[in-house]
């Protein structure tokens, strides 16, 4: 039986801010049987990188929209907060 092996390079930038970015990358190989799609499986390792890219990268951007949310907070929440609220 003969095999192919497919690939992929998929790599993403997120744009963090303050002219910061965040670079992730990810490449995967598949053995694919001769009676298999190799163009299928393709596919499925483009879903896969994608989704294992987002997942990695879901903390740095958590963190980061955390950080915008406190620092642009409107002065009347924050003198709220300090004084016990509405």
């Amino acid at each position: 039986m003969q095999h192919t092996t497919v690939g992929i390079t998929y790599t993403q930038k997120f744009n963090l801010g303050n002219y910061e970015s965040l670079e992730l990358g990810i490449n995967l190989y598949a053995k694919v049987d001769a009676d298999e799609e190799a163009s299928a499986e393709t596919l499925l390792l483009l879903k896969q990188a994608e989704s294992i890219v987002k997942a990695q990268a879901a903390p740095a951007l958590k963190a980061v929209n955390h950080q915008a949310q406190v620092k642009h907070k409107p002065e009347w929440v924050a003198a709220s907060d300090e004084e016990g609220g509405f």
